[in-house]
């Protein structure tokens, strides 16, 4: 094998191994519920239609 096919074939290895380490190292910080933004997986409440539709406004409170 030449050096410039050695180094060419270890730049794009080295680049593959990086890429594949940050995938893992950003799906195990998603996976920790305080780095999720916080209404993921909760639908938001229009407050301005459900004031004009009579309704109370929300007390704020966090929902257990």
């Amino acid at each position: 094998m030449q050096s410039a096919t050695f180094l060419s074939s270890l730049n794009l290895g080295t680049l593959v191994i990086v890429v594949v380490i940050v995938a893992i190292g950003f799906a195990y910080f998603l996976r920790k519920r305080s780095n999720r933004h916080p209404l993921d997986g909760r639908e938001e409440r229009n407050v301005a239609r459900d004031l004009d539709a009579g309704r109370e406004p929300p007390d704020h409170s966090p929902r257990a």
